[in-house]
């Protein structure tokens, strides 16, 4: 391969964008690093901290309640020091009441007695795409509501993106919604501008983090002429591709009401693999967590200073001489589809399933943008199972406004709790497909992972020499020869959605950004020739500038197999960082803390990646 070394030191720690982007960004400090307008802010929270002070000019107030209306708290991140994101404090329900001003629905602690907003430095109107992307972690799992505001505070919708789940530990999320007129509101002339997250949808309170966010609209792409068909189910009734953190197949079933994997079992009329479900009936019972206090009523604390519960069985759903005294929802026992694909209004798309039941029923079916996320009440009709297996074949069905909810659905839910009484529920799928010129190259994404490759010093002209392995690659795509996979499969990030193929025995170019080049100029990437016998890539990058210093640079290799991808997100560092940490190890331990790339502190590194003094570095 032709070496040509042209790249300078001031182009390569420049961060312009390589090509204009159609999104256009709504944030101002999405990284929660910058200076803070006094006067203005995206981030606002509704909370109850005590003794801010602020301008008037900023719109910042108490209310008549107590609770602040103003800006988010920007902290130094805990498990990573020298990055800064926002902090939010959830109070519990018992706070609340003790406080005298708790926020109320239905009689319970309101979701939105905490919230925190992302707001817009312009309007959104009606038609756009919106996209967000942002950070979080939280001291305890759970998740939050997403709505639609005008500004923050002043509520127009309450469903936006739907649910978003959050764990103790740093994750990327991503989400998309399409503007109706009912995110914008008829009582506010049809705007909206923010983005409220209802935080407080657990009893015992919780700290809640963000960084990292992004949000963005544009004008939606419609429907593409069809070129043919793309399965989203690798593998039928079998598929397990993950979808967020959810597989193809979710079951609703029990007095719960807990989304989880669906079970499959060995069918009892021919032993083949089915999906299996069960309904509930009347004189179910549940089991309530029931607080044990003392003759005072305060709770009664363990040695751990945690409150006691004990169980009791509380029958529901009663039926007595012919009178219901409490209902079964349709949908209290339900079953989910959901493919990696968002379906718009327009779009095509067809199924084929088989069914049966332990006894004759009707099932119902409904659009969701998720399990459990609701949008239309009737999508394919109602199903009527009998003892045996019957196929339901839906070809060229074409998405409904109203079953896409001005937005988009990728749940096909089945409501399975129609006869009032125990139902066990068998399921088969071969096909649920789009149209393959809908499918964007995100849905086609199974999974990714993240690596670091060095850069060498401007002294180095024999390279950095790095090694990827690609044994997880090679599982989750179902490859079957890892020379196909590089010599054939392979593309590099050209743009912020877009890749180009390269050529495994040429190498490729990465611009000043990481961007891959079309000419033979920048960063110079080698691979070397691969073995079935063995799945690991071998490369070696040159450079003739000055290095990376403590810069880094981003981008992506991903590679395909069967129509599906599998991305590496790459960072390039300095040789330095990659190749270990000895000067490192020379400092006192107080001045040497290491965080793992979650950000949680390890006290003794081994092989890995960390950070540490600020730095990312490799422990070999």
């Amino acid at each position: 391969m032709k070496k040509i070394f042209t790249l300078i030191a001031a182009a390569l720690l420049s961060s312009g964008a390589f090509a204009q982007s159609e999104w256009q960004n709504l944030v101002v400090n999405g990284n929660m690093e910058g200076e803070q307008d006094p006067n203005w802010s995206s981030f606002w929270c509704h909370d109850y901290r005590q003794g801010l002070e602020f301008t008037e000019e900023s719109n910042q107030r108490y209310d008549a309640g107590g609770q602040f209306q103003g800006f988010a708290e920007i902290v130094e991140d805990p498990t990573n020091p020298g990055n800064h994101c926002a902090k939010v404090i959830i109070r519990s329900d018992e706070e609340a009441i003790a406080a005298e001003n708790r926020v109320e629905a239905d009689g319970k602690l309101a979701s939105w007695d905490c919230q925190f907003f992302v707001f817009a430095t312009d309007t959104i109107p009606v038609g756009k795409e919106l996209r967000m992307t942002l950070r979080v972690r939280a001291e305890k799992s759970g998740m939050f509501e997403t709505q639609a505001h005008w500004t923050p505070g002043d509520y127009n919708h309450y469903q936006l993106f739907g649910n978003v789940n959050y764990t103790t530990e740093w994750q990327k999320i991503e989400v998309t919604a399409t503007i109706g007129e009912s995110h914008t509101g008829a009582s506010n002339d049809k705007r909206m501008q923010s983005v409220a997250f209802n935080l407080s949808t657990m009893t015992d309170g919780n700290v809640i983090y963000f960084d990292d966010v992004k949000l963005e609209m544009r004008d939606p792409k419609g429907p593409e002429e069809f070129t043919g068909w793309f399965n989203m189910l690798r593998h039928g009734t079998l598929s397990a591709d993950k979808i967020g953190n959810r597989t193809n197949f979710t079951g609703r079933d029990g007095i719960d009401g807990v989304d989880r994997a669906a079970r499959i079992v060995a069918d009892e009329i021919d032993g083949e693999p089915a999906l299996n479900v069960t309904s509930i009936g009347w004189n179910a019972q549940k089991v309530n967590k029931v607080l044990v206090v003392d003759d005072d009523g305060n709770p009664v604390l363990d040695e751990k200073g945690d409150s006691t519960y004990t169980e009791e069985y509380v029958d529901i759903y009663i039926k007595e001489n012919g009178d219901t005294l409490t209902n079964i929802d349709n949908w209290q026992t339900q079953f989910f589809v959901t493919g990696p694909h968002k379906f718009a209004t327009g779009s095509k798309y067809k199924l084929t399933m088989w069914a049966r039941a332990d006894k004759p029923a009707t099932i119902e079916t409904q659009a969701h943008r998720m399990p459990g996320d609701y949008i239309h009440w009737q999508l394919l009709g109602n199903l009527d199972l009998t003892t045996e297996w019957q196929q339901f074949e839906f070809p060229d069905q074409e998405v409904t406004s109203d079953q896409s909810g001005s937005g988009s659905f990728q749940t096909i839910a089945f409501n399975c709790n129609v006869p009032k009484e125990v139902v066990n529920y068998y399921f088969r799928f071969e096909e649920f497909s789009a149209n393959a010129a809908d499918v964007t190259e995100d849905e086609r994404t199974l999974d990714s992972e993240s690596i670091f490759l060095p850069v060498p010093g401007a002294d180095n002209k024999d390279g950095a020499k790095a090694s990827i392995d690609f044994t997880k690659c090679m599982e989750v795509l179902e490859a079957t020869s890892f020379e196909n996979l590089i010599n054939e499969n392979m593309s590099v990030q050209k743009g912020e959605e877009e890749f180009g193929a390269v050529d495994a025995s040429a190498g490729f170019f990465l611009t000043n950004t990481g961007m891959l080049s079309d000419d033979e100029t920048g960063l110079i990437v080698e691979m070397d020739e691969v073995s079935d016998s063995d799945p690991t890539l071998n490369l070696t990058v040159y450079n003739d500038g000055e290095g990376l210093g403590e810069n880094t640079l981003d981008t992506k290799m991903r590679f395909s197999f069967n129509k599906w991808f599998y991305v590496f997100n790459v960072t390039l560092v300095s040789e330095e960082s990659y190749n270990g940490v000895s000067e490192i190890t020379m400092q006192p331990a107080a001045q040497r803390a290491a965080y793992d790339l979650m950000g949680r502190r390890v006290q003794q590194p081994v092989k890995g990646l960390y950070i540490i003094n600020g730095k990312k570095y490799l422990v070999k």
